[in-house]
């Protein structure tokens, strides 16, 4: 069984900052938050591989959400990088 789960920071950020309306930046929330830029650049594009407590709980509390609300459980679907993806294809029965 395959399973997605993708974080939803991108998202947040992009709430927050229509709620807010203003730009934010990945620099602001490192100092408000002290995760470093790095990091939450990987949350950014959705590219992290593991999830540290401390950074879920600087960045729940900079959101003001559940840790739920940080990720999206996308269950029986196939990974989403580009390697997996080409064998996927090739796996794939002809029709």
């Amino acid at each position: 069984m395959h399973m997605t789960i993708n974080n939803r920071f991108a998202i947040l950020l992009a709430e927050k900052q229509i709620a807010e309306k203003r730009k934010i930046s990945l620099q602001e929330v490192s100092t408000e938050t002290g995760i470093s830029r790095r990091a939450l650049y990987t949350w950014e594009k959705n590219t992290i591989t593991r999830f540290d407590i401390p950074i879920m709980e600087a960045l729940c509390e900079y959101f003001k959400v559940d840790p739920s609300a940080l990720f999206h459980y996308i269950p029986n679907e196939k990974p989403t990088k580009p390697n997996a993806r080409a064998r996927a294809k090739k796996e794939k029965p002809a029709a």
